[in-house]
């Protein structure tokens, strides 16, 4: 379909919106996102060229998703009238603190109504239907951003007094990860502490520390998820939830694996499950 111009995404800065790059350095789960884009869509050749006639409804949305904390969702959409051309701008803000790791923008025109004036039997006909897909992505922090973080002194926790840091998780699966998860980190162990609020500027110190705390973050979510009998990959956890984010770790973790298949290892062969961790975390392997 060749009937959507689509301008660049654009992000504000202090003075003004400046094209959104591939990676944001500057970020952190204090910034928010404001994000434009401008569009040019002919809403009225979009639908001849699918085989659709004016009585049906077509939508342009825009979809996000966060690769760190798991969370989605649609953040933008309009219905697009049988018009000629019609100048559409996306504008839309994302909070930080449910942001992290990769961000995807994902816009597309799909089908709402099919409508009765249909012009051709190949029209689409389920709602929800995509005749037009666009994906911009961007690295929050070079992907070293965890999640919220906090600086504690562990000697006034209940945590082991020589860890370097602990990850909080909320035992409810349907709860919002939002809010429900933070990395505590030790402020007695200084170069922890330097290298996690040095994430958008890390040195190569920095690094190695970051990919080991990323490592061993991802190895909590995935222990968790192997030890909850009630966790279940299936599940229709709701968007943006404990669960919802436990099954996009396991998944982008272990692709090729299931989990009954990370159970039973983990169960019979320890040693080999932990270094099977190491790989697909990609342990110190850019540090």
């Amino acid at each position: 379909m060749d009937v959507v111009a689509a301008g660049p995404w654009l992000m504000a800065t202090a003075s003004e919106f400046v094209e959104l790059s591939a990676e944001l350095p500057d970020w952190d789960y204090d910034s928010v996102l404001r994000l434009r884009r401008p569009m040019r869509v002919d809403g009225l050749r979009a639908r001849r060229s699918t085989g659709l006639g004016p009585d049906s409804t077509l939508v342009l949305s825009v979809l996000w998703s966060s690769s760190s904390s798991g969370l989605r969702g649609r953040v933008w959409q309009q219905v697009l009238p049988a018009d000629d051309e019609m100048e559409v701008e996306i504008a839309f803000d994302l909070p930080g603190d449910e942001l992290g790791g990769q961000l995807d923008l994902e816009t597309v025109v799909t089908l709402g109504y099919r409508g009765i004036e249909v012009e051709s039997a190949a029209a689409p006909t389920r709602p929800g239907s995509v005749l037009w897909r666009d994906v911009r992505s961007a690295l929050l922090q070079g992907d070293n951003v965890l999640f919220p973080l906090a600086v504690a002194d562990f000697q006034q926790l209940v945590y082991p007094t020589g860890a370097s840091w602990h990850l909080e998780l909320g035992q409810n699966l349907d709860a919002q990860a939002l809010g429900s998860i933070l990395l505590l980190a030790n402020k007695r162990r200084e170069a922890v502490v330097n290298a996690l609020t040095s994430a958008g500027d890390p040195s190569d110190a920095d690094r190695r520390v970051l990919s080991v705390v990323r490592s061993d973050v991802i190895r909590s979510l995935i222990e968790r998820a192997i030890v909850d009998d009630v966790f279940d990959m299936e599940e229709d956890y709701p968007a943006g939830s404990i669960g919802a984010l436990l099954v996009a770790v396991v998944r982008n973790t272990f692709p090729d694996r299931t989990l009954e298949m990370l159970r039973r290892e983990r169960s019979h062969e320890p040693i080999r499950f932990a270094t099977r961790l190491q790989s697909a975390t990609d342990l110190l392997a850019t540090a």
